[in-house]
């Protein structure tokens, strides 16, 4: 007899995605399930990783495609998805990735399977295009389906929004610990580690790992950083990590500043994990972000977190005043007053923010009992236990 099998549809592979898969694949065979995913394309601008066989230690295929671009979105036409569906007869598809796919659409028009569940990151705050024909579509589009994955309460309530009465079950995006506390607590250890830090001269050193795209309110955050009083500007140093349309841009802003920034380009995860332990806080000034996996990463390198109040997951990652602050990224003030705060902190304090950071990775972003509780109330068909555990999580901050 076939085993029951889950199938995720996604945009493209990613690291932390086919981390994901491969604990999703572990804990599906425990149960008597199998897991493949399916993904619409293999790069996007931008968005581009290198990758070895080895890499995904799971069934996988990549779906023919036409691919277009619309503003900053890169969009799928996998015209044989409705084939596949018919021909291979999942059980469970879970669709990850923006709605406006119209391969979504193809998916969702399939009698085949049953059960389709949407992978939704967005919130209400993130909604870029708000004409009337958009929402409308929006609507629509969501309105197919009667299960969700999301990861928070931000993302809780965009489901509401535009399908109320669903069944939504919880689903962060998720990180290897090992790459990033293991791997920051190896390079903090290590000989060459003081040498590192020292070349910062006793300076605060501010990390952002984000694309140079407008969206991360990379601009507005050298504008806020501009607003810091002359003594704060001389104790801090900014580094980010990433690449996109906009370094040209950012370059002739950094040129204007006092502080000292540096763009430093796109790094792999070892990289990053280094980067992490050299930093003594994490920032992310996003204008419009679903639910970035660095503010999960940074948790688990165990930083103080710096988030705009625009980022998607900062209900379950930021505790303010314990582990970081809030701040409003299209007032440079804001801004400025955030970081003057983590500037003031004392080095102990900085070490308790970090542990706080580490606290909740641990409590809320575990790999293994995220993918098994979400496995369990999906093979179940309840939806029990993401509402509490969403609930208990904003109760308890």
């Amino acid at each position: 007899m076939t085993a029951p099998r889950l199938v995720c549809l996604t945009n493209i592979p990613t690291p932390y995605r086919l981390f994901l898969f491969r604990r999703m694949r572990e804990r599906l065979r425990e149960r008597g399930w199998e897991f493949e995913a399916w993904f619409m394309g293999s790069s996007e601008s931008d968005r581009h990783w290198t990758f070895a066989n080895s890499d995904f230690q799971f069934p996988y295929r990549f779906l023919g495609r036409a691919r277009f671009r619309i503003g900053s979105n890169t969009l799928y036409w996998n015209h044989e998805i409705r084939r596949v569906l018919r021909d291979t007869r999942p059980d469970i598809l879970l669709i990850s990735g923006a709605w406006i796919h119209p391969t979504t659409l193809l998916a969702t028009a399939s009698s085949h399977p049953k059960r389709k569940i949407f992978w939704s990151e967005s919130h209400l705050g993130s909604i870029r295009y708000r004409g009337f024909v958009t929402a409308a579509a929006r609507r629509c589009m969501l309105s197919r389906f009667s299960e969700f994955a999301v990861p928070g309460t931000l993302a809780r309530g965009y489901v509401e929004h535009h399908s109320p009465g669903a069944q939504i079950y919880y689903l962060p995006n998720l990180v290897d610990p090992t790459v990033f506390e293991g791997n920051v607590r190896m390079y903090k250890r290590s000989t060459t580690f003081g040498s590192t830090r020292g070349k910062y001269d006793n300076r605060k050193v501010l990390l952002i790992v984000a694309r140079l795209v407008e969206e991360k309110g990379l601009l507005p955050f050298l504008e806020g950083i501009g607003k810091l009083s002359r003594q704060n500007q001389s104790k801090l140093a900014v580094r980010i990590a990433g690449s996109g349309r906009l370094r040209k841009p950012l370059e002739h802003s950094i040129a204007r500043q006092s502080v000292d920034v540096r763009l430093i380009g796109q790094k792999t995860a070892s990289e990053l994990a280094e980067l992490y332990a050299q930093a003594d806080g994490f920032c992310l000034p996003s204008l419009s972000d679903p639910n970035p996996i660095s503010v999960i990463e940074a948790m688990w390198a165990g930083l103080p977190l710096l988030l705009s109040s625009r980022v998607g997951n900062y209900p379950e990652c930021l505790d303010h005043g314990r582990n970081g602050f809030l701040f409003d990224s299209r007032d440079p003030e804001s801004i400025a007053n955030a970081i003057s705060r983590w500037l003031a902190l004392s080095p102990a304090a900085l070490n308790s923010f970090g542990e706080k950071s580490l606290q909740i990775a641990r409590s809320e972003f575990d790999p293994d009992t995220v993918v098994s509780n979400f496995l369990d109330d999906v093979l179940q068909g309840s939806a029990s236990r993401p509402e509490s555990q969403l609930e208990s999580t904003t109760a308890s901050r």
